[in-house]
């Protein structure tokens, strides 16, 4: 996920985002212990927009007695007749499990794909972008805990079918479609099909996600989808356990399994003082993308004191510039400091003769020099999805 600014852009409905965008595919805000009991149901019509349209979830199980189990994410929750999971979309009806997100989002946007971040994907493009409330993770600095950290009866939704989201992207004469602000595992079911209409459309589809999922759903999700940007919150399960309520090792799972796909993947990394910003962390983090495939770019993302986390500073430039070093000396081709507007570490570079290719200030890109896939100094290839 990633965050917004308090500005409104296009036919926004939701409440309001937090300042800054440091946060991409960052998840929900710490709300209680983990995993956190189930909830009650909510309202069939909440008061703020459409009805729920009772679509079957798409993976789950029956747990016994009347319960049933989500298999979507590794929180596995089993849940008792109206009971909603953790990531507050789902809710048992019936000895089923349903999806309470399906068809109403709360976020529909215009973006450019580098604030996502996506820096080797067609270069300056555009996206209509969108999200429903709910998140399966806690994280104590998300930008957007006011629709991640709720259930869609808490956010200002509209109805809105897989196939008219797909219109809107036609009609605003845009070939991209984006799953961000929250977590796309919590709307599963929605990003899906409407992925699977897009492609049928000629529509390209991205994925920002903190790649907690499990692997069948992440398999069915490639199928339809292009291009991912996944969130590595940290280097440690301490990290994962106490500030985002997740699981490093699924995690790390996701991005081998893309990093062997024929989807195109970039990582994303907010560094937060004090908690993940030790320099032999950060290395290994890096070193370990490296071994999947050196060509992964890697975003280092300046921390905003956000949710929870007000009372740690920003981030140093000069902790971004030693990552950003120490991750090119780890053998990574393509390392970013992506919301640090005007810095150099935001161009790319020809990792061979070292010619700026493209030149970017915040998300505008400036120049755009790759030719076919190389760089025109030096012929190197340059990888990624439509660059030039």
């Amino acid at each position: 996920m990633t965050c917004s600014d308090t500005r409104q852009h296009g036919d926004f409905t939701r409440r309001r985002f937090l300042s800054g965008c440091a946060a991409a595919g960052m998840g929900a805000a710490f709300g209680g212990l983990w995993p956190a009991a189930a909830r009650a149901a909510p309202p069939r019509r909440d008061r703020r927009g459409p009805p729920v349209q009772w679509k079957e979830a798409m993976f789950w199980e029956p747990a016994g007695d009347g319960r049933v189990r989500c298999t979507t994410c590794p929180n596995m929750c089993v849940r008792a007749e109206g009971e909603v999971t953790y990531c507050n979309t789902r809710i048992n009806r019936g000895g089923k499990l349903y999806t309470l997100t399906y068809g109403r989002p709360c976020v529909i946007s215009s973006d450019p794909l580098e604030k996502n971040p996506l820096f080797h994907v067609e270069p300056g493009s555009s996206a209509v972008a969108t999200a429903t409330a709910g998140c399966n993770l806690r994280c104590t600095y998300c930008q957007n805990w006011d629709i991640a950290l709720v259930g869609p009866d808490r956010t200002r939704n509209m109805a809105l079918s897989p196939e008219e989201l797909v219109k809107r992207v036609k009609d605003r004469g845009l070939n991209w479609l984006t799953f961000t602000y929250t977590e796309p595992t919590a709307y599963y079911e929605y990003a899906v099909i409407a992925a699977r209409i897009a492609r049928r459309e000629g529509v390209k589809v991205a994925v920002v996600s903190a790649g907690f999922i499990n692997p069948k759903p992440l398999e069915t999700l490639m199928a339809c989808a292009d291009a991912f940007s996944v969130t590595l919150k940290g280097y440690t399960q301490e990290f994962y356990r106490e500030v985002c309520a997740g699981n490093l090792a699924d995690v790390l799972r996701t991005l081998r399994t893309l990093a062997r796909s024929r989807c195109w993947l970039e990582v994303v990394t907010l560094i937060v003082p004090q908690l993940n910003d030790d320099p032999a962390g950060l290395r290994s983090l890096a070193q370990g993308i490296a071994k999947m495939n050196p060509d992964i770019p890697l975003h280092f993302l300046r921390f905003y004191p956000a949710h929870k986390l007000q009372h740690l500073p920003q981030t140093p430039v000069q902790t971004l510039e030693t990552a950003h070093a120490t991750a090119r000396a780890a053998g990574l081709n393509y390392v970013y400091v992506s919301n640090l507007p005007g810095h150099r570490a935001g161009n790319t570079y020809c990792p061979k003769c070292g010619r700026t290719l493209i030149q970017r200030v915040a998300f505008k890109v400036l120049s755009n020099e790759i030719r076919d896939g190389r760089c025109p100094g030096c012929g190197q290839r340059i990888p990624g999805v439509g660059l030039g």
